[in-house]
């Protein structure tokens, strides 16, 4: 009986002690998480709690960041100061309202601009995403509503521990050159070099087509947005759902057909008004940088031009807009690297432009338990994957050479025995993927060391961070 009472007490202690070391590790070891791409949302919220006067504020995911020019439109409209709160759809866009809603007030507008997706069009909500973003200033969960709240405390154990772990290694994972807090600026707009034109393979992500469909608008997205809408009335705040750019490749001929009528099905579900129309916020590939709502900086300033005629219209105000709109750039040439090649005749191919797509394996190819997609064949680097290109039953590793730019969602669904994925690039801002790329796997993606922080929190990578390692 003596021996039982003290294995309570242990185990009683051993609870107790959990939940003081995950605290401990939240809220006293120094912040980890704030230099990262989330952690502008801070910036972010303190410029909308200070600023005084007329606002206009901008929500939504990172089209909002990355599409507008803020001092350029705060000189068209010098009655107000513009506060951009546009972050990470993959962090969610309706928390965002239930975070700004308190600092909102009379004579503000609010400019609600989720990217053309399923995720952005619904009331997805990564609990991590925020605890990671608000490290080193205590998160405000009285601003959230309660399925969000549960949602924090469930991820809070995942959250602390992985502080804890960066910190016992001395890291402190601070972005890559553009996915970073200090690449914005007071605004809280995307402000940095290195987005001087279009860097997709193909021009366009293929990962996230653009459809105009209703059914694919969640109910409770609707009933979330009308909500805030309703909240802004009481407080003499207008409301306006927007419509960020979008790459027209992503789009077929049929999506575009219907975008009318979707928009119309949206203004007779949604209290607050539509400022535009998807039709007029389908653009060309070439005013785009990195996925297919993320404009470069020419694409920016034209937007912006674009955003301050419907504004001004919506306003009342005849005046002309004086931006100037650039020239559309040219597609930039992304730098070929050599690497190793000695797997080339493993692979099908198709050419695209001066490039190569993976298509397939060749029987050989089939065999082997390892490969490497090769940097270049025939003297053109090798920059695509095609959906489907590497089924094997035997491949248990496969290393991606740095040329190759694009991952489809599940390109290794059709390998069931794969463990190992070896990427060779430093620069995790290079190699665009989506949330689907790991879909029917269990393998691990291993990364140069010095670059496995920045994977981490890499806007494409952080959402396969727990399957991430750095290589040995």
């Amino acid at each position: 009986m003596k021996h039982r009472l003290w294995e309570w007490l242990l185990a009683a202690v051993a609870m107790l002690l959990v939940p003081v070391m995950l605290l401990t590790f939240a809220f006293v070891l120094p912040a980890r998480y704030d230099e990262t791409y989330l952690a502008v949302l801070q910036d972010k919220a303190a410029r909308l709690k200070t600023t005084e006067g007329k606002r206009i504020v901008l929500i939504g995911g990172s089209g909002a960041a990355f599409d507008v020019r803020s001092d350029l439109l705060e000189s068209e409209l010098p009655e107000y100061r513009v506060v951009n709160l546009g972050l990470y759809a993959g962090l969610g866009t309706t928390v965002l309202l239930d975070l700004a809603l308190p600092d909102l007030k009379a004579g503000d507008i609010v400019l609600f601009m989720p990217e053309q997706s399923e995720q952005t069009l619904s009331t997805y909500f990564d609990a991590e995403s925020l605890w990671q973003a608000t490290d080193g200033a205590f998160p405000p969960l009285w601003r959230l509503n309660a399925s969000e709240r549960e949602a924090m405390l469930g991820a809070f154990p995942a959250y602390a521990a992985g502080k804890a772990r960066l910190f016992l290694r001395g890291e402190k994972p601070a972005g890559d050159a553009i996915y970073a807090r200090r690449s914005f600026n007071e605004w809280g707009d995307m402000a940095c070099a290195r987005r001087e034109g279009n860097v997709m393979a193909g021009g366009f992500d293929q990962n996230m087509p653009i459809m105009f469909d209703p059914d694919a608008v969640d109910t409770d997205f609707i009933e979330a947005v009308n909500a805030f809408s309703a909240a802004c009335e009481r407080k003499s705040v207008i409301v306006y759902l927007g419509f960020c750019p979008m790459n027209a490749l992503a789009a077929t001929d049929a999506e575009r057909a219907r975008a009318g009528a979707y928009a119309e099905t949206l203004a007779d579900r949604l209290v607050c008004p539509l400022l535009g129309t998807p039709e007029s916020a389908i653009w060309g590939p070439e005013w785009f940088f990195d996925t297919n709502f993320h404009l470069n900086a020419s694409g920016q300033i034209a937007y912006t031009a674009q955003l301050t005629g419907l504004l001004k219209t919506a306003l009342g105000d005849s005046s002309p807009v004086s931006i100037t709109v650039p020239d559309p750039p040219q597609t930039e040439d992304r730098a070929v690297h050599d690497g190793e090649n000695r797997d080339a005749a493993y692979f099908t191919y198709e050419r695209i432009g001066e490039a190569w797509r993976v298509t397939g394996l060749t029987d050989a190819g089939r065999t082997q338990k390892t490969l490497t997609i090769p940097a270049t064949a025939d003297g053109l680097p090798v920059t695509m994957l095609a959906e489907g290109a590497l089924k094997s039953d035997a491949l248990l590793s496969l290393a991606v050479e740095q040329n190759v730019a694009f991952l489809p969602d599940g390109v290794f669904s059709g390998c069931p025995a794969l463990r190992e994925i070896h990427l060779r690039t430093s620069h995790p801002e290079m190699l665009a993927t989506g949330r689907g790329l790991l879909a029917d796997t269990d393998a691990l993606v291993y990364v140069p060391q010095d670059a496995f922080a920045a994977y981490a929190v890499n806007y494409f990578w952080s959402v396969h961070a727990a399957r991430l390692r750095p290589e040995p």
